[in-house]
């Protein structure tokens, strides 16, 4: 008799992932009463445990556990649904958007027109700065292998070796996926799963964007370092003695020619993006004389209006969101328009471009059910002011009582550089620990200068900055794994080689984390 093949165990997806830790969030409702949370006279945050709110506002005590059913189990992911549709829209017309340049070549060209002019560690700096700001805005990954196929040989060309073009390639991309300024499907994602209305994808991102110079600085110098090193000498190379493939074979390949067409669709997606980081910059907060930057930045629409009202009505500056008020409806709208910006220069046909926004559309419905299922877990959870959530920071609170901002930023980062050795996905991460971790952030840091949103957005960079070191940076996961086997590399020696590199960025990521609070960067 044929002896049976044990099957091997496989990590299920992240939905089925998160579907199990929502059921198991409703099993918990059955055992741990909810509590509440108000604030005194003095602005001091009480907790109530075992409590409600009634339809009053008044608080109930001796609820005892508010248990969750069959019913409430599987309409959490709807309500989730409803309440996190703008970041799920804001996720698919990003993808979209991502198509219709795809779709016409521009970011290949892009990188092939800088293959083309620049060579050495100019060369090395502007790819590594491309690489890092095409993770931080939209986190790219799954498609840097496709740039391998000319990046590595020409590095070794140019007389370096196979690892730095693997590393120009990669540590790039973690500088940006670890900084996620605005990238939504990390750094969006988490502020929904926090379900905090108060936060947007621009909260916090003047620490994000000091974040990202940071990691770049630090990473460019020692991945250039090792460059020069292995250029001077080759057998300091982490590859010496090694037969590896330099895809010579493959350099053959060429990227798309930057034409007019696509040089125009690379400006609108670098407009577009900077218009979003200008949405979202907190104007207010910062003076200008007996004003803030706030009337400043937005004086123009407001004059328009005033003097030349047709003109702005036609604009529609009337219902216009002013400078430093932008949330995820504003960055879908650049998205949506930037996407017919890209059609109109390109010349694009409706047929076609119907075909390709849908495709870029449909290629993130996942995410937008794994938001869902995030915001449906919140739901159940309960917020930074009622709820299951709170009874757990009632639990804990003891302990985190009097941790200083700093520490509790090295303890989140440590947290989820651990966490990515189970579980990679950020949106999955995002939706699993937020509900939790936001609410012991919300109700730590009520009472401190930071505040608690201000504690909760320092928490979600720990996350996108520990998560990515281990996931995108160490973890053998697909992509990283496809172009070491393309060159014959070990991953053992990837590690060797990299490790140098990211963890002088982890450190340097989160003394920025650390300081940011005091600084009045969150």
């Amino acid at each position: 008799m044929a002896e049976k093949k044990r099957k091997k165990f496989q990590m299920p997806g992240s939905m089925i992932l998160l579907f199990f830790v929502l059921i198991f969030v409703a099993i918990l409702t059955w055992f741990v009463p909810v509590s509440v949370s108000t604030t005194d006279e003095n602005g001091e945050r009480i907790i109530h445990y075992n409590a409600v709110f009634d339809e009053d506002g008044n608080v109930v005590e001796n609820v005892g556990p508010q248990p969750a059913g069959i019913w409430d189990v599987f309409m959490a992911p709807v309500k989730g649904f409803t309440n996190g549709a703008d970041v799920s829209v804001s996720v698919l017309v990003s993808g979209a958007f991502l198509a219709m340049l795809n779709y016409v070549g521009a970011m290949d060209a892009g990188v092939g027109a800088l293959l083309k002019r620049y060579s050495g560690k100019k060369l090395m700096a502007l790819l590594m700065l491309l690489f890092a700001l095409m993770g931080t805005i939209y986190g790219a990954w799954e498609e840097f292998p496709a740039y391998a196929l000319v990046l590595i040989p020409l590095c070794v060309k140019a007389g370096y070796d196979v690892m730095t073009g693997m590393l120009v390639l990669f540590m790039g991309a973690v500088i940006g996926n670890m900084a996620s300024v605005v990238n939504p499907y990390s750094t969006g994602v988490a502020v929904s799963a926090i379900n905090n209305p108060e936060l947007s994808l621009g909260s916090g991102i003047l620490m994000r964007i000091l974040l990202f110079v940071v990691l770049y600085v630090v990473g460019t110098v020692l991945t250039l370092r090792y460059a020069e090193s292995v250029r001077k000498n080759p057998t300091r190379s982490a590859v010496y003695g090694l037969e590896v493939n330099n895809l010579m074979g493959e350099s053959g390949q060429e990227m798309p020619e930057l034409t007019k067409k696509r040089k125009w669709s690379l400006f609108i997606f670098a407009v577009v993006v900077v218009i979003i980081v200008i949405g979202y910059i907190p104007w207010a907060s910062i003076p200008c004389g007996d004003q803030t930057m706030y009337e400043v930045i937005n004086s123009p629409q407001v004059w328009i209006l005033e003097h030349a009202p047709a003109l702005g009505h036609f604009l529609g500056l009337e219902s216009f969101t002013w400078w430093g008020d932008w949330y995820f409806n504003e960055f879908t709208y650049m998205m949506l328009f930037g996407s017919v910006l890209v059609a109109l220069v390109n010349r694009i046909s409706l047929r076609d471009f119907a075909r390709e926004f849908t495709a870029g559309a449909r290629s993130l419905v996942s995410i937008t059910l794994v938001v869902s299922v995030s915001r449906g877990i919140a739901l159940i959870m309960g917020s930074g002011t009622e709820g299951m959530s709170v009874t757990f920071v009632y639990w804990i609170r003891s302990l985190l009582a009097g941790v200083p901002v700093w520490a509790f930023a090295v303890a989140a980062v440590a947290t989820y550089c651990l966490s990515a050795l189970f579980i990679q996905g950020t949106s999955s991460t995002a939706g699993i620990t937020m509900p939790i971790l936001g609410a012991v952030a919300f109700t730590l840091f009520a009472g401190s200068h930071i505040g608690s949103s201000g504690g909760q957005m320092l928490l979600i960079s720990c996350f996108t900055l520990g998560l990515n070191f281990t996931a995108s940076g160490l973890y053998p996961e697909a992509t990283k794994m496809g172009v070491l086997e393309l060159i014959q590399v070990p991953y053992s020696l990837y590690i060797k080689s990299s490790i140098k590199i990211l963890i002088p960025m982890l450190i340097a990521g989160t003394v920025v984390l650390m300081i940011s609070p005091y600084i009045g960067l969150v």
